[in-house]
């Protein structure tokens, strides 16, 4: 039987400082054929460091008969002190196959076998490891001050910092461990002060966008090793996309060669007093080393600027991802985070999955499925030209092989669907713009598929009529044409283009 462990819910405000490991370890299936307790599996489990730790299994199957004394179980002991716990086939499932914390850096497991009871198995998925909590202010005092940068959100539920930047979908980068059992699941923008008790206030929903889990990507794997990748969905009441409402992302490049003349800004949600708690402050400390991926400088941070940009202020651009506090009150310590350099975090941005994956090279995307007409011709939709919002040259959206001398209107929105329509399918989501009636024209005297559409989208992008439509912004557009003599409904439709405007 297979149990999957879930990550517990917190309800404080300051939990343990920990970070969540993938262990992999598996007994097998093994079995006690003898009339004596065996030990049939033992491994220890380590994170050097660690104060404690807590182990969660994917599968436990001990054998036996619990209930008549003859059942298999399991031993976990702390290699610091001692103690062990036994977990029998109730017990297990009452702590949710995980174990206790158990102090010390090191731990013993060991499946213990009844007299011939059975098949018996372990297998370990995970463990949480315990740290010290580490002084991240730099110097005798909190420098930080309040900002409103655009590009850096906080993340929720897990208390972190995300920031966009400027790959082909506008995602997000993170730390790998705020990203770790799904813990992040909604970015905010545009964060209000919280109470003056430092009770965190939200901005309205318009500012709140959800992370698509097929889009995550992380590692947490400590300093130098913990990064993550993911991207949003489009906001529910307004259909934009992040970069579409903020207008600004970080630009990436590799880390200068050290030189502590430079200076690394972190802005981002760390925790503070009042009205200044997980809301946005910023502060830039002298560039301390790099070793290897492992990126350290002395600005300040608290708890809740995991997942900040590093950025290289003489520079321009955003070099790393801040993970971990170090400071102290002199300047012989730093914090730390993981360089853009990782090799992991590069093969990630170079492989994007979900709401990420979007073509760079082109500002075309076809999509959706078009409504075969009355006649038996399948309308096309077609774009002539370059999006821009700047270019004097026209961008016609335009649609063949439909109707002649049938009216017919170029709608779009800010979201992509595919919702049933008519008997075809309707490829842009709710609310739709409609633009004006054109006539298809064609041939005279006779009905056929002569009809075509035409429409100048660089006029409506660059009149201002639409603020949405600006550089940066990718817009959905469908033709409906005229079609009464269609017996599944009077519309025709063509499949359908996200159009991303450029500059």
């Amino acid at each position: 039987m297979l149990f999957l462990w879930a990550a517990p819910l917190l309800a404080q405000t300051a939990p343990a400082p920990s970070s969540r490991l993938e262990r992999r370890m598996d007994s097998g299936p093994v079995e006690n054929r003898t009339d004596e307790h065996v030990v049939l599996a033992r491994f220890s489990v380590e994170e050097p460091g660690a104060l404690w730790l807590r182990l969660y299994f994917e599968e436990l199957e001990l054998g036996g008969d619990e209930a008549s004394g003859k059942g298999s179980y399991l031993r976990i002991s702390s290699m610091l002190d001692g103690a062990s716990q036994v977990l029998r086939a109730s017990s297990a499932a009452q702590w949710g196959y995980s174990s206790a914390y158990m102090n010390g850096d090191a731990v013993l497991v060991e499946l213990i076998g009844a007299p011939r009871s059975g098949i018996s198995r372990m297998r370990l998925q995970a463990i949480d490891a315990g740290f010290a909590v580490l002084n991240s202010i730099c110097g005798a005092t909190d420098d930080r001050v309040l900002a409103t940068d655009p590009r850096a959100a906080r993340a929720m539920p897990v208390g972190c910092t995300a920031w966009m930047i400027s790959d082909c979908g506008r995602c997000f980068l993170t730390a790998g461990h705020c990203m770790s059992g799904n813990n992040l699941s909604v970015v905010q923008f545009n964060v209000p002060p919280s109470s003056s008790s430092g009770g965190l206030q939200n901005p309205p929903p318009e500012d709140q966008y959800a992370v698509d889990l097929l889009s995550r990507q992380f590692v947490n794997g400590g300093v130098g090793n913990d990064w993550g990748y993911f991207g949003c969905f489009a906001n529910s009441n307004t259909g934009l996309k992040p970069f579409q409402a903020q207008g600004a992302a970080y630009v990436l490049a590799n880390p200068p060669a050290f030189n502590p003349a430079l200076t690394m800004r972190i802005t981002g949600y760390g925790t503070d007093s009042g009205t200044a708690n997980q809301v946005q402050q910023t502060h830039a400390g002298a560039y301390f080393a790099l070793n290897g991926n492992a990126l350290q400088h002395q600005a300040d941070t608290t708890g809740g600027n995991s997942g900040s940009p590093v950025f290289w202020e003489q520079g321009g651009v955003a070099v790393a991802i801040h993970t971990h506090g170090g400071c102290n009150s002199g300047s012989t310590a730093a914090n730390a985070g993981t360089a853009l350099t990782n090799p992991g975090l590069q093969a990630a941005l170079a492989a994007p999955l979900g709401v990420c994956n979007l073509p760079c090279n082109s500002s075309l995307t076809p999509y959706c499925t078009a409504k075969v007409n009355s006649l038996g011709c399948t309308p096309q939709i077609a774009a002539v030209g370059t999006p821009s919002a700047t270019s004097p040259a026209p961008f016609l959206i335009t649609a063949s092989n439909i109707l002649n001398n049938k009216s017919g209107m170029l709608i779009y929105s800010l979201m992509s669907a595919a919702t049933p329509f008519q008997g075809g399918t309707l490829c842009v989501a709710s609310p739709l713009v409609r633009t004006s009636l054109v006539n298809s024209g064609g041939e005279i005297g006779v009905e056929n598929c002569s009809g075509s559409h035409s429409y100048d989208m660089r006029a409506r992008i660059q009149s201002g009529l639409d603020p949405n439509l600006r550089a940066g912004t990718t817009v959905y557009v469908q033709w409906l044409t005229r079609d009464l003599a269609s017996q599944s409904g009077p519309l025709g439709l063509t499949a359908a283009l996200g159009v991303s405007i450029g500059p």
